[in-house]
């Protein structure tokens, strides 16, 4: 028989107040003679600070990196860290950047890695990448190791703003269209596609088809669940493709196009998802639409995220920022009126 191999996190725990006896939990599962504690600002420092005080009480040297910003700048700096002082655990604590800086930081010293997001705004917690800010402003997608323990409390991600809840919302139910896009890539190019990783990551996201608005906390514990199997079903591929498609595309281009903080990765996301979904016609585009628009997603007009010109321009823009990835809006962009025909379309 043949098989692969494929990391997966030994520790996962996704549960109301998961973060209440954290130093017990991570001395069961890991070494934590020498831990390092990476984190943001807020409310990640706060529960940082108690973890860096219940690991001193068991007598494990603990060090803690705090405001990590999201780059590879500040990513490097802890990797040096890590190399002057090995550790036998890095932890990080936050959303998505500091999550993301301490994660590539750990895998290139070599170091098992721990992530306990505050907030569920996309699938990186448990990705084997990290999207990280370059020198130029622009944002790199980098190899990273799937982390090796991924400790969810609902209870705290639940309390965190609906904006970041609706956003991790988006990325997880991406992956309806970017199964199709990976399927129709395999189809027409003869790219190779895989089942097992296709069919964890499309599950993953029609669990969420049947969310309430505002969440219960059960709710968040269905979208937790998602994100870290989005995460799973990225290292089984080798690769993104799971989870990244045309609508992954259309969110480089609108990195580009709106000023910085104007929007979040899931609501570009999101967006672009209504997109190709109309794009490729799939079977679930009716039920993607209906669970948008009853989670409140505002994508044009006054009071939405971005006008229609700006929205024909990164589907326009999108097949550019990967030139390497073929996606349905490869066939839209090779018409001169494919973008504003598709945008009118998805949003009449």
């Amino acid at each position: 028989m043949s098989a692969r191999a494929v990391a997966v996190p030994r520790l996962l725990r996704i549960s109301h107040d998961a973060t209440h006896d954290l130093a017990d939990l991570l001395a069961e599962h890991f070494d934590v003679t020498e831990v390092v504690v990476a984190c943001g600002q807020d409310r990640s420092r706060v529960l940082a600070q108690r973890l860096v005080d219940d690991l001193a009480a068991r007598g494990s040297s603990v060090r803690v990196h705090h405001d990590l910003d999201g780059s590879l700048h500040c990513s490097a700096g802890l990797l040096e860290a890590l190399d002057d002082r090995p550790a036998s655990l890095v932890v990080g604590f936050g959303g998505g950047r500091p999550i993301d800086v301490a994660k590539l930081a750990a895998t290139r010293s070599g170091t098992e890695f721990v992530a306990v997001p505050t907030v569920l705004s996309h699938d990186g917690m448990c990705s084997p990448v990290a999207s990280l800010r370059a020198s130029d402003g622009r944002r790199r997608s980098v190899a990273a190791s799937t982390p090796s323990g991924v400790v969810v409390d609902t209870a705290i991600v639940g309390r965190a703003p609906e904006r970041f809840l609706r956003a991790g919302l988006g990325d997880l139910v991406s992956n309806i269209s970017a199964v199709h896009d990976w399927q129709l890539a395999a189809d027409a190019h003869g790219e190779v596609f895989d089942e097992l990783a296709a069919s964890m990551a499309a599950m993953s996201a029609r669990s969420a088809f049947d969310i309430d608005w505002p969440p219960t906390e059960a709710d968040v514990a269905v979208i937790a669940r998602g994100l870290v199997m989005s995460g799973i079903a990225m290292e089984i591929a080798g690769s993104s493709r799971p989870c990244s498609g045309g609508e992954h595309l259309i969110s480089h281009a609108l990195d580009t196009l709106l000023p910085d903080g104007t929007a979040m990765h899931g609501e570009q996301v999101a967006l672009g998802t209504v997109l190709t979904c109309h794009a490729l016609d799939v079977p679930e585009r009716d039920l993607v639409q209906r669970l948008f628009d009853r989670v409140g997603f505002l994508f044009m007009g006054a009071d939405g995220l971005v006008d229609r010109a700006t929205v024909v321009k990164a589907v326009e823009q999108a097949p550019a920022t990967r030139p390497d990835r073929r996606t349905v809006l490869d066939r839209v962009v090779a018409d001169p009126d494919g973008a504003e025909q598709l945008v009118d379309q998805a949003f009449d």
